[in-house]
Parts: structure tokens; C-alpha cells; sequence
């Protein structure tokens, strides 16, 4: 059982179906960065119990993989992904072929093809199982054609038990379309006819990127000459001199934001999304927003008062600002929200200046913010340290 890098990624052999891998990054991994996250999508999902967690730590059962590709939308933060894999040829091929109606095969199925009937419909084949696309690229299709997902071979298949998964980001991309003024148009194709001795008409192969035989060949040179753990690509997300803090915000998400922004139109029925709120117990430590792995939560000063501001549409549901929150005071649920990319004031006090350490704090009769006032006085440090030195 391989264990993955504590600082950097690793590029595990894999099914896709031609040779192509897994890009597994371990510093983008919740439980590696933040002790009590506890996140269990990619365990609890995998289908061949390839994946473990032991101490905080990821596993990787190799020969337990059966290539799903289910770890790919089903990360919060995109631990999971492939130099292969690239959903976004997905949308350009259904918007090259135009139809109004548009048929989305699996790698597996053995007949990804149409019929004579049904000549004037696309068709698209993606490299791995349905449940491997995220929310944002169903919605991204959903807005250029109807969807037919064609799953009439899928209770003979190991991966059956990742349809749920997929139903739930088709649900939520359905959603989303009708939150942002559009009507959605998904089916779901449980039985097909065989159609023997007629004419078909092949699905296109897509889902994988585009590349040159040099390209190819570079890569390939690349892969060959790089370790396969490269500690310098770590980067923390703290605030350590010299560590750039990072975007733990999915690449399909930033996507999302950008299409529903640009495709937003009145008149739809808003959806439900992440939200919190803060009681009056906060006490501006600043923990909730330091540790945001997506920055959806953060606190500005102005004229003497501290303002939290929430996006809900950036927030990954992790529960990081929950517990980190020294005090309890911030309680998760979800909420209709018609602006879910805006940022809102959800919390505001008052502040002055901690007198021991010039931090911003609220306004309190020893005028100490949360961690000078929580600190032992320098008496009981120093009687501490010469119990230690001579053992009194």
C-alpha cells in the first residue's frame, strides 16, 4: 500500500483505459492540512476501496483501483486529477457537433454509438464512469443541449455503485441551471435496443487532452526524468514567511463561478447553498478566515470595526471554519441564496487595540485581544521553566 508524499505529488499507474494515470497532489488533501477535518469523500466513495485513511493520511491500494475516476469531481479539493484528463474538451465537443440532443457515454459501454433513428443527435464518450464529471461540467452542457445519459449497461459494472454519486451532481447542476434562468433538459437511458444490422453512427471519443506527438513525446521524456515525489511543489496554507498561501478551490469550480455569472438570466428559482453564521460570542481571533482553505470567508477592518464577509458560492462545506473557532461560534446550514457569488456582510463589532500586541480585537475592559488574554503571565512561565531546570 503506497502511502502519498507528505510534501508534494505522486503519479500512480492507472486504468483510464490507454496508459493513462492518476495525479494524486497530498498537499492539497484537507486531513493532511488541518487535524480534525476528517473529510471521507474519496474513502468513503470509492467504489474498489482503493483509497484509505490511516493517521490523516490518504492510501493508495493500487491494485484495488478499477478506474472510475469517481475521486476526480467527488474531492472538495481536487487532490485527485490527471496530466490526461481535461472535462473541458468535454463542453467544446458537444458544442461542436450542435445537436439538440446529445447522448453521454461512459468508456466502458460496449455499444457507444446511435442508432439510424436517432441520426441528428451528438454523441460523446468520456474515458471513465459518468460519476467522473463534475457538477460544473454537467451544468456547462446542460446549457448548450439535452442531456441523454446513456446507462442501460451499468448493472452488469463494477462502478454501479458510483451512480449515486453521479445522480447527486446532475441534480445539483439541474439546480443550478434553473436557479440561473434556464431549463434543464436530462435523461436518464436505462434500457436500449442493440440495434444488430443497422447502421450506427459512432460516439466521439472525448474527455482527454488534445495533444502533439512532440508533446506527447516531452511528456513522456518528463515523466521519466522527474522523481515522482517533488517536495518543492508544496505549499501550506498558513502564513509562514516565504509560503505562498494556497487555492484549495477546485479548478471545475472556478470554472463554474465564471459560466454562471456569464450565463446568469432573471427569473430563475434560487438554489440552496452553503451558508454560516456567527453569534455574539465571536471574539475576532481571526482563526475562521485565516484557515479557509478557499478564502469564501473573510474579515476586513474599517473605522474601528471588524466585518465578516461570506461567499457561498466558494464554500467547500469542509467545516475548517467550525473548527478552528476556539469559541463555537459559528453554525453551518444551507440556505436559498439568489447571489451565491457575492460577497456578504454576515457579522460586524465593534474593535480597538490589543494593548499587549496592537491586533485588532473587540472592545473589552482589559483591552487584551483573545490570545494575550488566554496567555500565561511571564511569572508562571518562568516558574514553570525553573520547576524543569531544577527539577523543584
Amino acid at each position: 500500500m503506497p502511502r502519498l508524499s507528505k510534501k508534494g505529488i505522486v503519479d500512480v499507474d492507472m486504468l483510464f483505459h490507454h496508459g493513462n494515470y492518476i495525479r494524486i497532489d497530498a498537499s492539497r488533501c484537507l486531513n493532511r492540512l488541518h487535524n480534525g477535518v476528517e473529510c471521507s469523500h474519496c474513502v468513503a466513495n470509492c467504489p474498489g476501496q482503493a483509497l484509505v485513511l490511516s493517521n490523516h493520511e490518504v492510501n493508495f491500494v493500487h491494485d484495488n483501483c478499477i478506474g472510475c475516476g469517481l475521486c476526480f469531481a467527488d474531492c472538495p479539493t481536487q487532490v485527485f486529477g490527471s496530466n490526461q484528463w481535461d472535462e473541458t474538451t468535454i463542453i467544446l465537443d458537444v458544442k461542436a457537433q450542435g445537436a439538440k440532443e446529445t447522448q453521454i457515454f461512459c468508456g466502458n459501454h460496449s455499444a457507444p454509438c446511435l442508432s439510424k433513428e436517432e441520426k441528428g443527435k451528438g454523441a460523446i464518450r468520456i474515458p471513465t464512469c459518468l460519476s467522473s464529471l463534475s457538477k460544473g461540467v454537467w451544468y456547462d452542457i446542460g446549457l448548450i443541449t439535452a442531456v441523454e445519459l446513456r446507462l442501460d449497461e451499468c448493472e452488469q459494472c463494477t462502478m454501479k455503485s458510483t451512480l449515486g454519486r453521479m445522480n447527486m451532481a446532475v441534480e445539483t447542476a439541474i439546480e443550478w441551471l434553473s436557479a440561473s434562468g434556464h431549463i434543464p433538459d436530462f435523461a436518464y437511458i436505462d434500457t436500449a435496443e442493440k440495434n444488430q444490422g443497422k447502421k450506427k453512427y459512432q460516439a466521439a471519443e472525448s474527455g482527454l487532452k488534445v495533444t502533439s506527438r512532440r508533446d506527447l513525446f516531452l511528456s513522456v521524456i518528463k515523466k521519466v526524468k522527474e522523481p515522482r515525489f517533488d517536495s518543492d511543489s508544496f505549499e501550506g496554507t498558513g502564513d509562514a514567511p516565504g509560503k505562498k498561501r494556497q487555492d484549495l478551490l477546485p479548478d471545475w469550480q472556478k470554472r463554474f463561478e465564471e459560466s454562471y455569472k456569464k450565463h446568469y438570466q432573471e427569473g430563475g428559482s434560487p438554489a440552496f447553498w452553503p451558508n454560516i453564521q456567527i453569534s455574539s460570542n465571536c471574539v475576532k481571533c481571526g482563526m475562521c478566515a485565516k484557515y479557509c482553505p478557499t478564502q469564501a470567508l473573510k474579515i476586513t477592518v474599517d473605522n474601528r470595526e471588524s466585518i465578516h464577509t461570506f461567499i457561498s458560492g466558494r464554500c467547500l462545506d469542509c467545516r475548517v471554519c467550525m473548527l478552528f473557532c476556539p469559541t463555537q461560534s459559528i453554525v453551518r446550514n444551507r440556505n436559498v441564496d439568489d447571489e451565491p457569488f457575492k460577497y456578504r456582510e454576515i457579522y460586524k463589532i465593534p474593535v480597538e487595540k490589543c494593548e499587549r500586541c496592537k491586533a485588532d480585537t473587540i472592545v473589552n475592559e482589559k483591552v487584551l485581544c483573545y490570545w494575550c488574554e488566554k496567555e500565561p503571565p511571564q511569572e508562571e512561565l518562568l516558574s514553570d521553566m525553573r520547576k524543569k531546570l531544577f527539577k523543584i
